[in-house]
C-alpha cells in the first residue's frame, strides 16, 4: 500500500473527530496495491529519542538491522510495547521485539507489530457499503540477522512481510532490507547508520547520524545532550532531532525532545521516563501528532540478558 500520513496534512485545517475514521479508511482503499502497506500508519514505534536510521537494541529490526549488532551497543533484550493514539484518531496497537545471539557471532531479530483503528462507521460516502463498521489493520512481520564487521561497525539483514488490511480486503508484501551502523572513536561519540528498504517492491534509503555531548555533570543526575539528523527517501524528508537525556544513578531515565522536518511541517516534541530494575525496565513515550490530533502513547516493558 502507499504513503498517507498525519505528519503530512500539517498544512490543512485539522479534521473534526468523527471524519478521521472516514479519512483513513477512504485513503486506505485509495492505495496503489504494489506500495508498501507500512505507510497507512506513518510514524515508527518509538523506541527512543534517537533518531530511527542510528537506533540500537531490538527496536533497530524495524528501521536498520545493522544496528543489531553488538559492537554498536545493542544488548540481548526483548520487549513489547502497548501502543495508545489520542481519542480522534482510534488507534490502538501492540509491538514485540527481540535480540539474541546466533552462532557464529551473529545475532538474529524477530519483532511484530499491530497498528489498526476498530468501529469505523460506514456513511453514505464510505467506499465499502457492506452492513457493519470497517476495521483498518496493518500487521508488520520482521526477521533479521547481523554480525560485527570490526572497528565498531555492524552490518545486517532482513526480510519484511506487510499486510494491509480495510474490512474484508487485503495486501501483502514481502521485501528485503539491508543496513550498516558505525560508532565512530572520535570526540562526541559520533554514530551513522544507512540502511536501504523495500528490495524487491519499492527501494528506498534511510540514513542518518547522531552527536551526543559527554555527561554534563558528574553527579548522580548526568545530563546528556543529543543531535540527529535523518534523512528518509520514501518520505522526501530530513529531519533534524535535539535531544535531552538525564539519568539518576543508572536507574531512572528521563528525556525530551524536538524534532524539525522543515519550516511547513515545524516541530513535533517527544518525552520519555523509564526505570530500570536491574535486568527489567518499563517506559513510556509520548509522541505529539500534527494537526492537534492530540499524542501517541508508547507502554514498554523489556528484559535484558547478560
Amino acid at each position: 500500500m502507499g504513503n498517507w500520513s498525519f505528519k503530512k496534512t500539517r498544512t490543512r485545517q485539522p479534521l473534526s473527530r468523527s471524519c478521521v475514521p472516514v479519512a483513513l479508511a477512504f485513503a486506505a482503499l485509495l492505495l496503489p496495491g504494489g506500495a508498501r502497506a507500512q505507510g497507512i500508519f506513518d510514524w515508527p514505534i518509538r523506541a527512543a529519542l534517537h533518531p530511527e536510521a542510528v537506533l540500537t537494541g531490538a527496536g533497530a529490526l524495524f528501521w536498520n538491522p545493522g544496528g543489531l549488532a553488538g559492537s554498536v551497543g545493542t544488548s540481548q533484550e526483548i520487549w513489547i510495547t502497548h501502543v495508545v493514539g489520542p481519542p480522534a484518531t482510534g488507534v490502538r496497537g501492540v509491538a514485540a521485539a527481540g535480540v539474541l545471539d546466533l552462532p557464529w557471532g551473529f545475532r538474529g531479530g524477530l519483532g511484530y507489530w499491530h497498528l489498526g483503528i476498530d468501529d469505523i462507521h460506514r456513511t453514505t460516502t464510505s467506499p465499502d457499503r457492506q452492513p457493519g463498521d470497517i476495521r483498518l489493520a496493518e500487521d508488520v512481520a520482521v526477521l533479521g540477522a547481523a554480525n560485527d564487521l570490526g572497528n565498531r561497525t555492524g552490518g545486517g539483514a532482513a526480510i519484511r512481510v506487510t499486510r494491509g488490511s480495510l474490512g474484508s480486503d487485503s495486501r501483502t508484501t514481502v521485501e528485503g532490507e539491508i543496513g550498516i551502523q558505525h560508532l565512530l572513536s572520535l570526540p562526541l561519540s559520533p554514530q551513522v547508520g544507512l540502511s536501504l528498504r523495500g528490495l524487491g517492491g519499492e527501494p528506498t534509503t534511510l540514513a542518518g547520524a547522531e552527536l551526543s555531548l559527554p555527561a554534563l555533570a558528574s553527579s548522580r543526575l548526568p545530563i546528556r545532550i543529543g543531535y540527529g539528523i535523518q534523512t528518509d527517501r520514501k518520505l522526501n524528508s530530513l529531519e533534524h532531532r535535539l535531544s535531552l537525556r538525564a539519568s539518576w544513578v543508572d536507574r531512572v531515565h528521563a528525556g525530551i525532545a524536538l524534532s524539525y522536518l522543515g519550516e511547513v511541517d515545524g516541530w513535533t516534541p517527544l518525552a520519555v521516563l523509564g526505570a530500570d530494575l536491574g535486568r527489567y525496565s518499563l517506559s513510556v513515550l509520548r509522541e505529539a501528532l500534527a494537526n492537534n490530533f492530540g499524542a501517541m502513547h508508547f507502554f514498554r516493558a523489556a528484559i535484558r540478558f547478560p
